[in-house]
């Protein structure tokens, strides 16, 4: 008993500093409002600290209400952080034992860049000025001040970004160079939700289901974010946020016209049904007139259903997207969206079969989402339509070269979560994982013969480690693994970064990042028409993807002696097989089929000797050439096309970001990188068999000479006539293509096609950059801001192939912009004049090249200088454009009313952007809105 007793009392005595030191705590209360609109600010998330140190952390509700709980006795600077906030810090906030200090906060719209929030550099919330990484932003105050018609609009300013317009609606964006003409390199999402076609993996901004009056914000992240994000964001990321319905419930009217017949209505609607739940629909529809362009790679006698296949320059569009939010408790929030986006009429070009003519193409959207408090878990599913049931079907899209009807009713679906916790105040781990499924549905158009063996899954994990090793010093490790099921091995993407932050607006990063892009699903799998009946005869060009199990090989069961074994496919028949299966590759043998189908174009006088004969392939030799070439290929040089690999990028960086005497704002990063393995543009990868026009010539000389003399000619006179007679047939017959050298593969249908494909490049190449921007506070009205942005190199010859062009950035190496911008709250009137400054460059992009030969639709061959029935695409020319714009307020009309307009092209001033595409000039957008 009196152990019980002495064991009680010392637990006692041992608990009751712990119990007078609860009892001797206080807290923090109050409620966070928006300066300017005087509403609640919800789910701010409101911090203490003491000195570097986070004491307590709390999110306030949806009225914007908070409360911090058990601090100690003692003085605490406050921090507020919400996304579209100004970061607030209250400094020596008073806490005292058993009581409860009240501070109520206000924020203000964050208008100084650096100020902004964003999460796509670490997942977490960070300003600007504190990411470990070269972050823009594009805020809800700029995209509602600039009329536009996609995305693309809003981003062509910003340092590193490189934007390709095609038309009203088209373009591709990429940082940092390597364009494409059917590009998705940059990682773009929506709501952290893919925002590409599935089965392509390419971006089309005028497929995004968001409209610009719901845009919250647009983060766009320079360099390699594989650790985060996984594959394929191994050049940056574009998120586009918009707004919670919670948080900008109301209705907006939007009325867009301007030049190229362009009309455009919006509506948007959000409200709060109850404290807990909250909806929001968006929608618009536009029209108008695209740049006109003729191709010369486009045939001008293709016909679809009896009728020209010409352009249709007409752009319509409309989107809709709903979503609903609902907040169970606090912390937790479920958000479910439907998005669509329907385009009945637009071109876009591709990179392998050039412009396609896009006809009634539907996208689809349905995303799922959770946040409990750190954790966040989503799952969604992209579906896409081209608007054609089946090959046969021609009421959708199809190529603009070929007529091919283009079947797409792909999807992808992925699921991911993340969830964070600390370990003290200084210490944060972030940890995940993603899965992603894609599922091309072609009808077997655009991946043919490999419709039913083309799904790819691929998986991940990654964790972060983020440490705060003092109030200056902070450090980011980060490893992620990820798995395909089409590729061998597993890759790593490792990161570090140290960020030093001499003041609260100063930082300066050293970071290092690993990032890996696998081959695109079409690269793998593709199987389409791109030419039909080449030069008139009956040869087909099919772009092909290269099979992820074993590739390519050429069969070589054939003659040994004939083209070192190689097996070849023909249309014609003959001797050695019936049409397109294997034959040797003897051109001699198919000399009768060549004179019979060109009997009605050879001299009548000689055809019945033509007619007669039949050489051997002693007599005339058979050589190898790539259609539109001249160059004879050796059989050695037809190796296997091995699997594609993923290619890797390794960037180190440097930069800073700050703010300098409070009125500039300055940005700079130096990069460096590797990029390792490159995937080429499809190329002719089966040549063709001809006949020798050495042997061909003496041959025809020496039968037409013995048939003369055998029909009573004398011999010198039989001789002069059989000369010319041999000189004047040789080119052409020796121009005919007789069969094409062909893969070894199940999967190829029993045609002599022409194979355009893919192969890597196992090289390494490094290049670097410098990307400058700043933010100049003139007056109270008046700002200024400029961009610039270098790349070392615009040419990198990694290809030894001499039928190659070398690889290109496909972007300029300079680029900048200087932007004057005037604001008059007072006036409610807001106006911007900017100058963008773009330098020339060539382009290697599939089917667009600059300054290199191409043959037109019907011809065989192209010499290398150029010619009849021969095209070049010209380098995008260097150009200075000039935009300006402004958006007054209309208070006396309507409370929320206001008009905008903005000019595009100025000074109309023609260039395109890229190859293939047309020549741009002055476009005016006017805006009426109405926010009520």
């Amino acid at each position: 008993m009196r152990l019980l007793c002495r064991t009680t009392m010392a637990a006692l005595i041992t608990l009751s500093p712990l119990s007078i030191a609860a009892a001797q705590t206080g807290a923090v209360a109050g409620r966070v409002t928006n300066a300017t609109t005087n509403t609640p600010v919800p789910h701010a998330n409101v911090q203490a600290f003491v000195g570097p140190e986070r004491r307590a952390a709390a999110t306030a509700d949806e009225n914007g209400v908070y409360r911090l709980s058990a601090l100690a006795e003692g003085r605490y600077t406050i921090s507020v952080l919400r996304v579209g906030q100004a970061v607030r810090r209250i400094e020596n906030v008073v806490v005292r034992a058993n009581q409860t200090t009240t501070l109520d906060v206000t924020t203000t719209d964050a208008a100084v860049k650096l100020e902004q929030i964003v999460v796509s550099s670490t997942g977490k919330p960070d300003k600007v000025v504190d990411a470990p990484a070269d972050v823009s932003i594009v805020t809800q105050q700029a995209v509602a001040a600039r009329p536009s018609l996609t995305v693309a609009d809003h981003v062509k300013a910003m340092p590193g970004v490189d934007v390709s317009t095609g038309g009203i609606v088209q373009s591709n964006i990429v940082t940092r160079g390597f364009n494409n003409a059917f590009s998705g390199s940059l990682l773009t999402l929506q709501d952290y939700r893919f925002a590409t076609v599935p089965s392509l993996r390419v971006n089309v901004p005028f497929l995004f289901t968001s409209v610009n009056e719901d845009i919250e914000r647009v983060e766009m992240v320079l360099g390699p974010a594989a650790a985060l994000y996984g594959p394929n964001s191994s050049a940056g990321v574009l998120h586009i946020v918009t707004r919670s319905p919670f948080d900008s419930p109301g209705s907006t009217l939007t009325l867009d016209g301007g030049s190229r017949a362009i009309a455009r209505l919006s509506a948007r609607n959000a409200g709060v049904i109850t404290p807990k739940v909250a909806y929001k629909i968006s929608g618009e529809y536009m029209r108008g007139e695209d740049w006109h362009y003729t191709d010369p790679g486009e045939p001008t006698n293709l016909t679809r259903n009896g009728s020209p296949a010409i352009r249709d320059f007409d752009v319509r569009r409309y989107v809709g997207e709903g979503r609903l939010d609902i907040r169970p408790k606090d912390g937790v929030e479920l958000t479910t969206t439907y998005g669509l986006t329907n385009v009945g009429s637009a071109i876009d070009i591709t990179g392998a079969n050039g412009a396609a003519q896009v006809k009634d193409w539907t996208y689809q959207s349905i995303q799922q989402r959770l946040r409990w408090g750190n954790l966040f878990a989503q799952a969604f599913l992209n579906m896409s339509d081209a608007g054609n049931k089946d090959s046969l079907d021609q009421a959708g899209t199809y190529l603009l070269r070929t007529g091919q009807s283009i079947v797409d009713q792909s999807r992808v679906g992925a699921g991911s979560i993340q969830n964070s916790f600390d370990v003290g105040s200084r210490q944060r781990f972030i940890y995940g994982g993603d899965y992603i499924w894609t599922n091309p549905r072609t009808g077997y158009t655009i991946d043919g013969l490999n419709e039913d063996d083309d799904n790819v899954t691929e998986y991940g994990g990654y964790i972060h480690s983020l440490t705060r090793l003092s109030p200056q010093w902070e450090v980011t490790a980060a490893l992620r693994a990820d798995k395909n099921n089409r590729l061998e091995g597993t890759f790593l993407s490792p990161r570090a970064s140290l960020v030093y932050k001499p003041a609260e607006s100063q930082n300066f990063r050293f970071t290092y990042n690993r990032a890996y892009s696998t081959p695109a699903n079409f690269s793998m799998f593709l199987d389409l028409l791109q030419a039909r009946n080449v030069g008139g005869l009956p040869f087909n060009v099919r772009a092909m993807g290269v099979p992820p199990e074993g590739g390519w090989d050429y069969r070589r069961t054939c003659a040994p002696g004939l083209a070192g074994g190689l097996c070849m496919r023909s249309p014609f028949p003959s001797a050695l097989g019936t049409p397109n299966t294997y034959v040797d590759a003897n051109a001699a043998a198919y000399f009768p089929a060549v004179i019979q189908a060109l009997s009605s174009r050879l001299p009548a006088n000689l055809l019945p000797i033509l007619t007669a004969l039949n050489p051997t392939s002693a007599q005339v030799g058979s050589v190898m050439r790539y259609l539109g070439d001249s160059v004879a290929v050796n059989p050695s040089s037809l190796t296997p096309i091995e699997p594609l690999k993923a290619s890797f990028v390794n960037n180190y960086e440097i930069g800073y970001k700050g703010l300098a005497g409070g009125s500039t704002r300055l940005s700079a990063s130096g990069w460096y990188q590797q990029r390792i393995n490159f995937i080429t543009a499809a190329q002719n990868s089966t040549p063709n068999v001809f006949m020798d026009s050495t042997s061909l010539r003496t041959y025809l000389t020496t039968q037409i000479t013995a048939a003369l003399v055998a029909q009573g000619v004398p011999q010198a006179q039989a001789q002069a006539t059989a000369t010319a007679a041999a000189q004047q047939l040789t080119p052409g017959l020796a121009s005919v293509p007789l069969g094409t050298v062909t893969f070894d593969n199940q999967k190829l249908a029993n045609r002599p096609d022409v194979m355009y494909t893919y192969r890597n490049v196992d090289r390494t190449i490094s290049l670097w950059g410098v990307d400058v921007g700043f933010d100049q506070t003139l007056t109270p009205r008046f700002s200024l801001e400029g961009t610039y942005s270098f790349v070392n190199k615009a040419t990198f010859d990694v290809v030894s192939d001499p039928r190659s062009d070398s690889l290109r950035l496909n972007a300029p190496k300079n680029k900048g912009s200087l932007t004057l911008r005037f604001d008059d709250v007072a006036r409610n009137f807001k106006s911007e004049l900017r100058a963008r400054y773009t330098e020339g460059f060539a382009v290697n992009s599939g089917v667009y090249a600059s300054n290199v030969n191409e043959q037109l639709p019907g011809q065989t061959t192209c010499p290398p200088t150029g010619g009849t029935g021969c095209y070049q695409y010209a380098p995008v020319p260097t150009a200075t454009l000039i935009d300006a714009g402004f958006t007054l307020g209309l208070p006396n009309i309507a409370k929320g009313a206001s008009w905008s307009v903005n000019a595009t092209n100025l000074l109309d001033h023609r260039v395109p952007t890229f190859v293939g595409v047309p020549s741009l000039g002055l476009l005016v957008m006017t805006r009426l809105q109405y926010n009520f």
